[in-house]
């Protein structure tokens, strides 16, 4: 057992290790600063002593506790103590740790997901980083799948998953808990109803609307309500006017397909810019698509809000950022809604509106269910009846 002995005002440890004897520094002062006593301090020579116990298991390559090394040499001197021994370091410190490392655009959600399992574990989060079981991923997973939906978690749980890798790598653990644990597919709970605008709010919609947003809501509409960064980046090319067709492949799935340019389509390209002036029907929103990196949240918010703006949406209607959203709630992809209940309400049958819009459905794959154009055209004729 590891006993102290002094060399000028410092305590060492001292121990035999391997038949040798050996001394290392406790950072502890026999004597502190500012003390006035004839005999050294009683409390100064037990925190070396604990300090001594410690330094003899790293010295023997057992876990170490080096929170209690730390609290009793202090912040500075405890790490530097424990430098390159056998440290098993808190949680809160090993994941501070790995973020300084991190760069790049990952960072910030890198930041997000350690700040919500800190939180999750509480008192508990400076506890040695190889107690961390699967008991608390698991726990931590299903907090979150109240907040949030199943594919957020999964992310959380993959950034978490890859810095306890690295925990791995440098020898600090032996498996990783967050291994094998999966947060479940996406439930019937994570997807919330999307309200249609009815064809009131669409007319008033396009009404105070401003710059291409009024056409782009008509195309979106008028093509069976495609998603808002198909219609951003529709090119002239993919329409073919003496074919009466638009080729579109969806940026979601992949999805091709063939749509009619029925009538009041006909004449809302009729009135865009015109092939010479730009390749897109609507240049500035494909500008913004680009900017955003193909992605779609930067249109999103900006409709989210106008809606806002106009009255269609309450304050409280928009999601806080990362959580689950509690309401239903209009967005361009509620049009999506629109269409679907003007084709439903005139009769089209469920799978052929869903083909139309472009919806994935298992069933439809299973049964091969593929119309004809003349079907799909015949079909879109309710939503060539709406004026806008």
């Amino acid at each position: 057992m590891a006993g102290v002995i002094k060399r000028g005002n410092k305590y060492f440890a001292a121990f035999r290790l391997a038949g040798k004897q050996v001394r290392l520094a406790t950072g502890v002062d026999v004597y502190p600063k500012g003390y006035t006593g004839k005999n050294p301090p009683r409390e100064q020579r037990a925190r070396a002593e604990l300090i001594a116990e410690e330094l003899e298991k790293a010295a023997r390559g057992e876990k170490v506790d080096g929170e209690k090394v730390k609290a009793l040499a202090g912040e500075r001197k405890g790490r530097e103590m424990l430098k390159g021994k056998h440290y098993v370091p808190g949680v809160s410190e090993y994941l501070a740790t790995w973020l300084s490392g991190r760069n790049g655009k990952q960072v910030e959600k890198d930041r997000v997901a350690v700040r919500l399992f800190l939180e999750f574990l509480g008192d508990a989060k400076d506890m040695p980083l190889d107690m961390v079981t699967r008991v608390h991923v698991r726990r931590f997973m299903e907090k979150q799948l109240e907040r949030v939906t199943a594919g957020t978690v999964r992310f959380y749980l993959a950034l978490l998953k890859a810095a306890f890798n690295q925990a791995i790598t440098a020898g600090l653990l032996a498996a990783n808990p967050f291994s094998g644990v999966r947060a479940e597919k996406a439930r019937r709970g994570d997807k919330q109803e999307r309200k249609a605008f009815t064809l009131e709010e669409v007319r008033r919609l396009l009404d105070v609307l401003p710059g291409e947003w009024p056409d782009m809501v008509r195309v979106c509409l008028y093509t069976g309500g495609q998603r808002l960064g198909d219609i951003a980046r529709l090119k002239w090319e993919q329409i073919d006017l003496g074919g009466g067709l638009i080729a579109m492949t969806t940026q979601k799935t992949g999805r091709r397909m063939n749509k009619p340019v029925i009538a009041p389509l006909k004449a809302v390209l009729g009135r865009l810019p015109s092939r010479g002036v730009s390749e897109y029907l609507f240049p500035v929103a494909a500008v913004k698509h680009a900017a955003a990196g193909g992605m779609v949240s930067k249109l999103s918010n900006e409709f989210r809000g106008l809606l806002l703006e106009h009255g269609f949406i309450a304050a409280d209607d928009v999601p806080r950022k990362g959580d689950r959203r509690k309401l239903a709630e209009l967005s361009f992809h509620s049009l999506r809604a629109t269409a679907v209940t003007v084709l439903r309400n005139a009769g089209v049958a469920a799978d052929l509106c869903r083909f139309i819009v472009g919806h994935d459905s298992e069933e439809i794959e299973r049964v091969y269910f593929r119309p004809d154009g003349e079907a799909v055209k015949a079909a879109m004729e309710p939503l060539e009846r709406i004026e806008l």
